[in-house]
């Protein structure tokens, strides 16, 4: 019986359920062969850093549930219920995410879904909850969650997706199967992206990415890179720009990695200011600083980061640090 299972899995992983990315292909295949065999658990967590393309996954599988015709642990991406799925219509698949960044889910919410899941599967399939991320429910919304998992509907499915799951009561991770998702390796992104873009092109935006897969794809389709708006900076320093014009126009979400693009560029600041010629190539007005306020402005920039890991207000917290880096600077 374990041979006949492994050939089945192999079939899936060749085959390549279409939509998943390279690095998931394995563990798509696990779970396509578990729902072919009726032993799919009611309910996945799928945990990681961000930006690994977790919500895809959760996404391509809500799909592979929900299709008329899967064919090899793939979605036919024909039947109404596919077309459904890719116009965002499917009134079987329950999309739960925070109406803006950062903030909760509450529980009106996940009372509305326990309504929308008591009704009866409109395309006689079955029903898909997918929830990103899940650790933004509060408390009220957690513990109406977790009543539904103790008994969750006939044929229904839920896809929790966490980037923190240390912020997810205990209980409900013990009613879900976990899944781990981590960075893939630079090869597996390269073979991913490399029908549409060159390799010397994808490996720079790797390295600026820092090896995360999202952030990766953002880059190369020319998305603003929030990790080092440097021209921003540039302006403020110069005083074009103003700490508030800066601070109203990065969103909550974002901040972690501008703060992050702005270590980088006090830290290349400091090899500019030390000869160094490679990083002269992404000079910034900070470049002219001695290293001692280069060092002070990576300091501050550093304590932030670690501040707003301990929830301190997004937007109040970038003012202060732009002005207190404005200070150094100009002293």
């Amino acid at each position: 019986m374990a041979s006949n299972n492994n050939e089945q899995l192999n079939a899936i992983c060749c085959d390549g359920p279409r939509g998943f990315r390279p690095w998931h292909q394995t563990e798509a295949a696990h779970l396509v062969l578990a729902y072919q065999e009726q032993r799919l658990p009611h309910a996945l967590i799928l945990v990681g850093p961000q930006y690994v393309e977790k919500t895809h996954f959760a996404r391509e599988f809500a799909q592979f549930l929900l299709c008329l015709s899967p064919l090899n642990g793939v979605a036919c991406s024909e039947c109404k219920s596919c077309q459904l799925c890719v116009a965002g219509t499917h009134p079987d698949w329950i999309n739960v995410e925070p109406e803006e960044p950062r903030k909760v889910l509450r529980v009106d919410t996940i009372r509305q879904v326990q309504a929308r899941l008591q009704q009866t599967a409109q395309q006689g399939g079955n029903k898909v909850c997918v929830i990103s991320p899940a650790e933004q429910m509060n408390e009220n919304a957690a513990n109406a969650l977790l009543k539904i998992l103790e008994e969750p509907p006939a044929n229904t499915y839920f896809l929790l997706v966490a980037h923190h799951a240390s912020k997810i009561l205990p209980t409900i991770i013990s009613r879900c199967q976990r899944l781990s998702f981590a960075i893939p390796a630079q090869d597996e992104i390269i073979h991913w992206l490399a029908d549409d873009f060159t390799k010397d092109a994808i490996q720079q935006a790797i390295e600026k990415g820092r090896g995360f897969p999202g952030r990766v794809y953002t880059l190369l389709n020319g998305g603003v890179d929030t990790q080092l708006d440097m021209s921003r900076l540039d302006a403020f320093f110069s005083g074009r720009e103003t700490a508030q014009d800066i601070a109203k126009n990065i969103d909550a979400s974002q901040l972690p990695d501008f703060l992050d693009g702005f270590l980088r560029l006090a830290s290349n600041s400091v090899k500019i200011s030390q000869g160094d010629t490679v990083a002269a190539a992404n000079n910034s007005i900070l470049s002219q600083l001695p290293a001692a306020k280069l060092h002070q402005i990576y300091d501050r920039v550093a304590a932030a980061k670690t501040a707003l890991a301990q929830n301190a207000n997004p937007r109040l917290l970038l003012e202060s640090l732009l002005l207190q880096c404005l200070s150094i600077y100009s002293s």
